[in-house]
């Protein structure tokens, strides 16, 4: 009886200590804008419709505020337009979705406006995903700061 009052209390104490919730950083959309905000960026990695395009890019600087964001080294007309975070998810488990709205009616800034999934989010990297609904296809949107 003594050896499984000792095996009980064992199994307690291992199993009780045990908490999830500090080993898992929480991501939240004041996170996300305080890092969007902080600094200008630039996409690292474009894939849409299983093709890289990330050279469409090279040298566009994206500056986001609060609610706007602006492109800079665009090669055409300046390019303005708006973004934003939300949680869609529920029950404690965050699903951030960041929207961006482009004005430029160029394929390679329409292909980026779109309400994107965040899968990273740190200080220096934001990677996105949304699945095309079109072809079924997965795109992959990163940022990384400058």
């Amino acid at each position: 009886m003594k050896i499984k009052s000792i095996l009980l209390l064992a199994l307690v104490m291992v199993f009780g200590s045990c908490d999830e919730s500090i080993d898992v950083p929480l991501l939240n959309e004041a996170k996300v804008i305080d890092s969007m905000t902080s600094g200008t960026w630039k996409i690292s990695q474009f894939t849409y419709q299983n093709n890289l395009k990330t050279s469409d890019y090279n040298g566009i600087v994206f500056d986001f505020d609060a609610i706007t964001v602006s492109l800079s080294n665009t090669g055409t007309t300046p390019v303005a337009g708006s973004w934003g975070v939300v949680d869609e998810g529920f029950d404690g488990d965050p699903v951030l979705v960041v929207n961006l709205a482009l004005t430029s009616v160029e394929p390679r800034f329409t292909n980026i406006s779109d309400d994107w999934y965040v899968i990273e989010s740190t200080a220096t990297k934001l990677r996105l995903k949304d699945e095309n609904l079109e072809t079924g296809t997965i795109d992959y949107l990163t940022f990384q700061k400058l």
